[in-house]
């Protein structure tokens, strides 16, 4: 008997081993403590029944590893106007789904964007995220003068680093084609920056897993604005090949942020919540008696969370030569390369919108400027 006790024990000892190491490897791959601080033991019949559930574990670890593995991504926007960009730009930054190595900015008052994403990326701690600076001009329109509200709280001290000053399109051409993986592109304004990539370096179309952006409107008579900005870029990015999700206002204008979902970010009170608190207030004195509608944050949610939303697929053609309706988006629902938002899980969303956003930012070894 003492010799199959033996046995037993080296077995027993066997299987919480490797059931310990393929726990610890998913979670040292999700940045967290191993699950098992103290070996577990199985006494008596059970041995035999937990072996093959500890080496399917074991077995099954690799592929678990790799579908935690965060989502490479770059963020373009257009920060500083509407309030929703701030909003997505926090959702990403507060997301261990989304690994963002850069920003861009694009359109008209491009270096005050650019001063405003750096003071953002600050308070989250995250300075160790490349910045590049977009075209300030569509491809047909003239550049704007206005100021946003939002530029208001940029002080003296909010400089950017000398890189910072690059132009957007290179950084992504040069991102892209750096990256061993694909990677996911969030715009959240005009597609400027993206169409200029695209017509600069070709290539990087099969280094794009997929363009998921908010422009559009499929299921209304209506020009959407991020694509009547820059309506030719729009229409290159959408003729591109490359697979987009497009989420458009037919579903985005559903996401309110008001009454006691607004209040929980404000009760928050954590630097980075006070910071987009105040962002807001700024916006509501251009917008009195409005609420942030959550456009861009839709964008981001839909590459951490895809079921979010109800998709259909086929082609977009945008309206170019035509001042009357130039910028509305024909969406032709069949073959084509292109998703579009048919509907969206308002709670669900609004829930992890507000999970995140409420957390405080966590400081890691990762905010280290890279300029």
């Amino acid at each position: 008997m003492s010799q199959f006790g033996g046995v037993r024990r080296t077995l027993n000892y066997s299987i919480y081993k490797i059931v310990d190491l393929a726990l610890e490897m998913v979670s040292r791959a999700n940045g967290r403590k191993p699950l098992i601080q103290q070996p577990c033991r199985i006494q008596g019949r059970m041995f035999s029944r937990f072996l093959p559930i500890a080496i399917l574990t074991l077995l099954a670890a690799p592929a678990l590893v790799q579908a935690q593995k965060p989502i490479p991504v770059i963020f373009d926007t257009d920060i500083g106007d509407d309030i929703d960009d701030a909003l997505a730009l926090a959702l990403a930054l507060q997301s261990p789904e989304l690994d963002v190595r850069l920003v861009t900015t694009v359109v008209d008052d491009v270096d005050s964007r650019t001063r405003l994403a750096w003071k953002e990326l600050g308070l989250y701690h995250r300075h160790d995220v490349a910045l590049a600076t977009g075209a300030a001009q569509p491809f047909l329109d003239p550049q704007r003068e206005d100021k946003a509200a939002q530029f208001r709280l940029l002080t003296v001290d909010d400089t950017v680093p000398e890189a910072a000053h690059r132009r957007a399109a290179d950084v992504i051409i040069e991102t892209l084609m750096a990256s061993p993986e694909k990677m996911t592109v969030i715009p959240v304004g005009p597609l400027t920056n993206i169409a200029l990539a695209l017509r600069l370096e070709p290539r990087i179309k099969g280094k794009i897993e997929r363009i998921v952006l908010m422009g559009g409107a499929f299921r209304m008579n209506y020009p959407e604005y991020n694509i009547q900005r820059d309506r030719v870029a729009a229409q290159m990015v959408f003729a591109s090949g490359v697979p987009i999700t497009a989420v458009g206002l037919d579903v985005t204008r559903k996401c309110k942020l008001e009454g006691p979902d607004l209040e929980k970010l404000r009760a928050a009170n954590n630097p980075a919540s006070h910071f987009l608190m105040q962002l807001i207030e700024l916006w509501q004195t251009s917008n009195p008696g409005q609420f942030p509608t959550l456009h861009d944050p839709l964008a981001v949610a839909t590459v951490i969370r895809p079921n979010l939303v109800e998709t259909q697929t086929g082609a977009v053609e945008v309206e170019t030569n035509s001042p009357l309706t130039n910028g509305i988006t024909i969406f032709r629902q069949g073959a084509g390369t292109t998703q579009v938002a048919a509907d969206v899980n308002v709670r669900q969303f609004l829930d992890l919108f507000l999970e995140r956003l409420t957390a405080a930012p966590e400081e890691t070894h990762r905010d280290n400027t890279r300029h």
